[in-house]
């Protein structure tokens, strides 16, 4: 089945209308193996590290069955980095979505204008109907699909699925058929209903942040070294699937509202807003602390910090900031101030 590629750092992206045009919703995630030597050549070394290994590879060539692109106006990076996509890479469709750092009417309004726009461009690049009725139909999947990931997301706080487990789960939903995750997600709730906790009682409740971690791998690095992550503040987490869309609304602006609604992203202001999220998470779920890990130049979460700093040190809430490469071998280099915050805890 055709693909369409996301490209979008704060999962603003409605996936029901690329349902509705008959393709699979597939995110793109970064790949930590591989340098972006070919991305410099056209991009500064101070350009989001993230940002700059997605063009890497959509450079060296992507999967076959993707189509086309819509990137989504999740931080300012993707925003501009959009511009050398279209001269650099070859695909049938590339769209840009402008997702509104506001939340009001207006903005509302062109954000409606612009998905509506989008389903134009699918629909005469394709000859798809994109019809009111297939995106209610979709919006209905998408809730499936959300509603199971929630209640799985609570088996982290209960100690009875790995917050790793948990991370792998999320991002291969973000690239299937969104039916086939529905079957693998209710298989895998029947399968936790059925698990005991885990047996290691000394694990530090962790709240996680920061920048789009899409690494599976750099999650399970963090846990090995005593920590739990019950819950988090993730694009690749509970910002995917938090709120769920009004089915009985007229469905682009049930869509609008549904994303400029939801719990702000971490790449996206003010910061005030972002510390009530994760103060209400942290409480929510008794974490013991809080890592917030930014990629290298991820510019909206290294703003974030010292505010951030400032408002957990006042609530005596243990908070670890961490700014790394995006690649495997700095990693190792992480472990010491993991460990030295776990004592601390």
């Amino acid at each position: 089945m055709k693909k369409i590629g996301i490209f979008d750092s704060g999962v603003d992206t409605p996936e029901e209308i690329i349902l509705a045009a008959g393709f699979v919703s597939h995110r793109l995630f970064g790949d930590p193996n591989i340098e972006p030597d070919k991305a410099n050549e056209h991009i500064p070394p101070t350009h989001c590290v993230w940002t700059r290994n997605l063009l890497e590879q959509a450079i060296r060539g992507l999967d076959k069955d993707i189509v086309g692109i819509i990137a989504t106006h999740g931080c300012d990076r993707t925003n501009r980095e959009f511009d050398i996509w279209l001269k650099c890479i070859n695909l049938d469709f590339m769209f840009f979505l402008n997702s509104p750092f506001k939340r009001h009417k207006i903005a509302s309004k062109f954000f409606i204008d612009d998905m509506k726009e989008l389903i134009a461009q699918l629909e005469d690049r394709f000859s798809v109907k994109v019809s009111s009725e297939k995106i209610k139909e979709a919006i209905k999947l998408m809730n499936k699909v959300r509603s199971l990931l929630m209640e799985i997301s609570e088996f982290r706080s209960k100690m009875v699925l790995r917050g790793a487990d948990f991370h792998a789960l999320v991002k291969k939903v973000q690239q299937i058929d969104k039916n086939e995750a529905v079957k693998l997600l209710e298989a895998k709730l029947e399968e936790l209903k059925t698990k005991k906790p885990i047996k290691n009682k000394d694990y530090k409740r962790i709240l996680l942040t920061g920048s789009d971690l899409d690494d599976t791998e750099f999650i399970e690095y963090i846990e090995n070294l005593g920590f739990q992550i019950v819950i988090d503040d993730l694009g690749i987490g509970t910002k995917y699937f938090w709120n769920k869309v009004d089915e009985n609304k007229e469905p682009i602006e049930a869509l609008a509202k549904y994303h400029l609604e939801k719990p702000i992203h971490s790449t996206k202001f003010p910061s005030y807003e972002r510390f009530d999220v994760i103060k209400k998470l942290a409480e929510s779920y008794k974490v013991d602390g809080i890592i917030n890990v930014a990629h290298k130049f991820c510019e909206p979460v290294l703003y974030d910090h010292p505010y951030l700093s400032k408002k957990f040190k006042e609530l005596a809430i243990p908070y670890l900031f961490i700014e790394t490469e995006y690649n495997r071998e700095s990693y190792k280099q992480l472990a010491t101030r993991f460990e030295a915050f776990g004592e601390i805890i």
